[in-house]
């Protein structure tokens, strides 16, 4: 099978979300049986991992381009729908197309996190003529996104896609039903597919018994639609000082943490740095209990109720108990439920967080079976093999 894959984001198994997941999804491809296209930006910028790095072809369509200073952030907008507005009517981008059909691919995955991906869809859909299409999200990405070009936008031509092509690949069948109801399409085929890992050995369980101090630790992105929750756990975490040694570890890149360690300077938080992948499970194995966070703001709720974070599955690899804080609705908190491998804490209260967290760690002993579920959970559906099966399955049906 031939798979060419249309992204916003590179196979990169040292990046976060979307390039590491997408790496580990398409692990099983033989690099010959791949052909990835991007923007050159995108490929300068966030290098695709070996075995993939020459399997990409590039476009590019800035016509106008602004050195990044606060004087230009005002007509930034203006020059990105100029581009679009050019690139729409002046590139025919026909040596991208003629690469394509000669590669011969038996299917395209569309893999969307930005307006970009949409649009080279809309030019380059003559190629995709009579072949099987399916479209891989992970976010409601498009519910903020505003971009137009000439007879179209991101919502319309997302619409377009889901309504002709109805095979679906979806991080959640929540996320399904929230485009379902706002684009009017449904699915004939829907596979829910999550970040994969390799199983390579067990995992190691934790010897959960009384001590004198617990860490609690973060890994990812500190993006609007996790931080909310995350810097509530984060002053629950002080509050608690006063009463037993605790810390709040966040491993996450320099430059989030550079954004955000203002607004996180509490007693107990600390920085624990940008782990490597390959690196991380270790790390996190350090911890007493590892945190994944979902915003409580109406603004991302479509973030919430329709997104499962892809480093759950790095947590139950790390086999650590997982706590969830986030509003009852979380797509996060379905799935901690629904394999039983975790505690969800439904508040953003900071006392209230404290006195559960409080709680958690008194009992921590007790909590042990949530650890072992996630690891059976992780054997059973989320090792490369099982969904590498599944997505082959899919994809050839």
């Amino acid at each position: 099978m031939r798979i060419l894959l249309l992204s916003d984001n590179t196979l990169n198994v040292n990046d976060k979300g979307a390039p590491q997941t997408l790496y580990n999804i398409f692990s099983f491809v033989a690099p010959a049986d791949i052909l990835c296209v991007t923007s050159a930006t995108n490929f300068k910028n966030n290098k695709p991992s070996e075995p993939f790095t020459s399997r990409y072809i590039t476009y590019g369509f800035n016509f106008f381009t602004l050195p990044q200073n606060r004087f230009t952030r005002v007509i930034k907008n203006i020059g990105k729908k100029m581009n679009y507005i050019f690139s729409f009517y002046l590139s025919s981008f026909n040596q991208l197309k003629k690469e394509i059909e000669n590669f011969g691919a038996d299917v395209i995955v569309l893999s969307f996190t930005g307006a970009d991906t949409v649009f080279m869809y809309e030019k380059l859909k003559p190629v995709f003529k009579n072949k099987k299409v399916f479209s891989y999200l992970m976010d409601d990405w498009m519910i903020h996104d505003k971009t137009r070009w000439p007879g179209g936008n991101v919502h319309s031509v997302m619409k377009e896609i889901l309504t002709t092509h109805d095979s679906w690949m979806m991080i959640s069948k929540n996320l399904s039903d929230i485009l379902s109801e706002r684009y009017g399409a449904k699915p004939v085929r829907l596979l829910e597919i999550h970040n994969p890992v390799l199983l390579a050995q067990d995992p190691v369980l934790p010897d959960y018994r009384s001590k004198n101090e617990y860490i609690i630790a973060y890994a990812g992105s500190l993006w609007p639609m996790h931080y909310d929750a995350l810097q509530a756990v984060a002053k629950a975490v002080e509050m608690l000082q006063s009463k037993r040694k605790i810390k709040l570890i966040i491993y996450t890149t320099e430059s989030h943490w550079s954004w955000r360690k203002n607004e996180l300077d509490f007693k107990g938080v600390e920085y624990g740095g940008n782990i490597a992948y390959r690196y991380i499970h270790e790390k996190l194995a350090d911890a007493d209990c590892l945190l994944i966070t979902s915003s409580f703001s109406q603004e991302w709720i479509t973030h919430t109720k329709g997104s499962v974070q892809t480093k759950i599955t790095d947590y139950m690899k790390a086999a650590r108990l997982i706590i969830g804080c986030g509003p009852s609705y979380a797509a996060n908190h379905e799935f901690i439920k629904k394999y039983n491998c975790g505690i969800c804490i439904e508040t953003n209260d900071p006392k209230k967080i404290a006195y559960e967290i409080e709680m958690i760690l008194d009992n921590i002993e007790s909590n042990l079976q949530y650890v072992v579920n996630g690891v059976e959970a992780l054997r059973c559906y989320f090792s490369f093999e099982k969904v590498h099966e599944k997505l082959k399955a899919f994809l050839a049906a």
